[in-house]
């Protein structure tokens, strides 16, 4: 792995952008921890923020050369986005305030076994910083498994949100599953946008730095419209 080359032009992925995204999102855990009641739905919450956080450490600890080896970095930054469907689709069902189901349950148990192919196994081989994002080494055709699982579980976490609100009845839970809606399409909206107009070179996909870099979106609308509005007490 060679580590990027600098220059006076400013990345909007670059490992400046990582470190100030990591201390935003940080930050959002700690506002908080401070300003809400915790219970199941702040924790979810919290734990989302947390996630994105170690991905964006994981993506400038291989940018840097920070402590630990690239393909260190990229199992740790892999095992915490892994973790966001499934939260995501567990903190729909308890805004919605129903209990968790089998298709939740699935969710988990298919993120522990992508967890446990990449921290166990051979098949994350490492990561290289271009300088705009970081591309992630997974071979194919396990790649595009990894993408099945990420797009359908936001996909199915998108729709459940957006069924769950047309039936709310609790104007406040409306509003927090229709903006948790938001969260996600501020953050996919521009990653396919991104990816769709830019060119890079290499057969790896640049895809999970993108979509972590816009995924700062979704933390802020997390932390002061979704978790604000989540109880069905004010």
């Amino acid at each position: 792995m060679s580590k990027h080359k600098r220059a006076t032009t400013f990345y909007c992925f670059s490992p400046a952008v990582m470190l100030g995204t990591f201390f935003i999102e940080i930050a959002l855990v700690f506002f908080t921890l401070f300003t809400r009641k915790l219970n199941k739905t702040i924790k979810l919450g919290i734990a989302m923020l947390m996630c994105l956080a170690i991905f964006q450490a994981a993506e400038y600890g291989i940018c840097e050369f920070w402590s630990l080896n690239d393909v260190v970095w990229a199992k740790l930054g892999f095992t915490a986005i892994t973790l966001l469907p499934p939260l995501g689709l567990h903190l729909v069902y308890s805004i919605a305030g129903r209990k968790v189901d089998w298709l939740v349950w699935l969710s988990y148990i298919a993120a522990a076994v992508w967890i446990g192919v990449f921290v166990f196994g051979t098949l994350m081989k490492g990561a290289v910083c271009e300088g705009n994002y970081v591309i992630f080494h997974i071979p194919e055709p396990h790649e595009g498994w990894y993408y099945l699982y990420y797009d359908s579980l936001l996909i199915i976490a998108m729709s459940t949100a957006f069924m769950m609100s047309k039936t709310e009845q609790v104007k406040r839970v409306k509003i927090a599953l229709q903006s948790l809606v938001v969260g996600y399409l501020a953050f996919i909206v521009p990653s396919i946008a991104f990816t769709t107009f830019d060119t890079y070179h290499g057969v790896d996909s640049p895809l999970p730095s993108i979509m972590c870099g816009f995924a700062v979106l979704l933390a802020l609308i997390l932390t002061f419209r979704v978790l604000p509005y989540s109880s069905r007490r004010r």
